[in-house]
């Protein structure tokens, strides 16, 4: 599950779940058949292939990673040992995207000759641009402050220079509160030509470890993703630290040239149809590394619905090899990039293998094989997006679930003005903005969410397989049906 920046647990949210409704029976595929096949996926595949992904070996698997780089081939493998051939041309299964990454604990910061240690004295903050000065000159401006009211900068050339600024607002000035914000006082020192920005942290040490421990990861964005205007770097700095060191020659020297372009891998397994129409399964098969040192395996998130995803390839490759081709071509899209923003499906469909057009559904599979702190009981799946687009799919996939499979289907986390805005947080999201209709299952979070105890040991299997199936069920109503879904 996409982890934006800091996500907090969950309290006090009201179930809001489905009532199924008789209505007409809009299912038009041999469900017989399909029920048969659903059957291939079974606790014991998805408990291989779960070993496997969410070990030690994998290091977490955080995207460009080595351990990244082995699941990949292993979803590959996964493919290839089972006959689902390469969505591309060749047969290289891989849809590489560029990522800049951004190594803060790099950053170098000198005052005068003195060389300041990372996060025990300072971090950089922001976006820091790739910049290197050296025995650049100081300027301190108070509070960095400039208005009709009060001017920081009056009788001060800070044009080339290092400003120091004091972090807040004077308390003898009425000041409105905006001007104390650190993106206002960057603004005005960019604009006053500072080519660096120091803030001067008086009670550094009670920095919150969460920014700390944050900065200690390499960031990552998509290249060529930076919307945002270029500014100076800007550092937190100890107040104390510079006191202490009293020289008199005031400099600063930094280093900010930290960002590397490297790649991340997406892997497509391919279904074709008789139709050019073709239907998405999604999983992101990425996690989020090491935690304060400890690999965080990311059984649930997003082990579980990566090996849902190769379970369901396989029962679907059975069914294609036994003679049964459906209408739609299927696409197992196996992305990375997902903990940093969403990258792989971004990728995906800015870059479709296939036309967008004729796309007509993603189902996406992320962290399914738990019971999370809200629910009584683990029959349950949140389903989000599915009424979304097309009020068709909605349908189809609740029939589905009253025919085959019994869940307590839960549409808290689908309500438009739903505060933790899962809508907007896993794969499936990109293909929703192209308006292409959407499922993501979901199996909410728990205590282990993005912690190094999401532990291979928790998963509940029973579960993972009826969800499993339950895709299944509905991608086969999907690719198998003549008629193509409705929006």
């Amino acid at each position: 599950m996409l982890k934006k920046t800091i996500y907090f647990p969950l309290f006090f949210l009201i179930c809001s779940c489905s009532v199924l409704l008789p209505g007409p029976n809009t299912l038009k595929t041999n469900q017989k058949k399909a029920d048969q096949y659903s059957k291939i996926i079974t606790q014991n595949e998805l408990k291989y292939h779960l070993k496997i992904i969410s070990s030690d070996e994998f290091e977490g698997r955080e995207t460009t990673t080595i351990g990244q780089k082995k699941a990949a081939a292993y979803i590959k493998n996964h493919f290839i040992k089972t006959n689902t051939k390469s969505a591309f041309e060749d047969t290289g299964y891989f849809q590489k995207f560029p990522v800049d990454v951004l190594d803060f604990s790099k950053v170098e910061l000198y005052f005068n000759k003195t060389k300041l240690t990372f996060i025990d004295d300072f971090y950089p903050y922001g976006n820091p641009t790739n910049n290197s000065y050296k025995n650049t000159p100081i300027v301190n401006v108070g509070y960095g402050i400039k208005t009709k009211e009060r001017n920081d900068y009056l009788g001060k050339n800070t044009k080339g220079k290092v400003v120091f600024i004091k972090q807040g607002l004077p308390t003898y000035d009425i000041i409105d509160k905006k001007e104390g914000n650190w993106r206002r006082k960057v603004q005005t020192a960019t604009e006053n030509g500072a080519v660096a920005i120091v803030f001067l942290k008086s009670d550094y040490a009670n920095t919150d470890l969460r920014i700390k421990e944050y900065l200690k990861n390499p960031f990552m964005q998509l290249h060529g993703n930076q919307k945002s205007k270029p500014q100076p770097p800007v550092f937190i700095v100890d107040e104390d630290k510079i006191k202490a060191l009293n020289q008199d020659t005031n400099t600063i020297s930094f280093n900010t040239s930290i960002s590397q372009t490297k790649t991340g891998e997406n892997v497509l397994g391919f279904i074709p149809g008789f139709t050019d129409e073709i239907i998405v399964i999604s999983a992101h098969y990425d996690h989020i590394g090491y935690d304060r040192g400890e690999i965080c395996n990311g059984a649930d998130d997003d082990g579980s619905g990566t090996s849902s995803l190769l379970s369901i390839s396989k029962a679907f490759q059975k069914a294609f090899d036994e003679g049964n081709k459906p209408q739609r071509g299927i696409l197992f899209l196996a992305v990375s990039g997902e903990e940093k923003g969403l990258f792989g499906s971004q990728f995906y469909t800015e870059n479709p293998v296939f036309p967008l057009s004729k796309t007509i559904a993603d189902l996406n599979i992320d962290m399914v094989g738990r019971q999370d702190t809200i629910q009584q009981d683990n029959n349950y799946i949140y389903l989000i997006g599915s009424d979304r687009i097309s009020k068709e799919l909605h349908t189809i996939n609740e029939q589905i679930n009253k025919k085959h499979v019994g869940f307590k289907l839960d549409y808290t986390y689908n309500a438009k003005d739903d505060p933790n805005n899962f809508y907007q947080r896993s794969d499936h999201y990109n293909f929703a903005k192209n308006n292409i209709p959407v499922i993501f299952y979901f199996g909410g979070l728990h205590e282990d969410y993005h912690q190094p105890t999401d532990d291979f040991e928790k998963i509940d299997f029973l579960k993972l397989e009826r969800v499993s199936r339950f895709v299944f069920l509905t991608a086969w109503e999907l690719a198998y049906r003549k008629k193509t879904l409705s929006k």
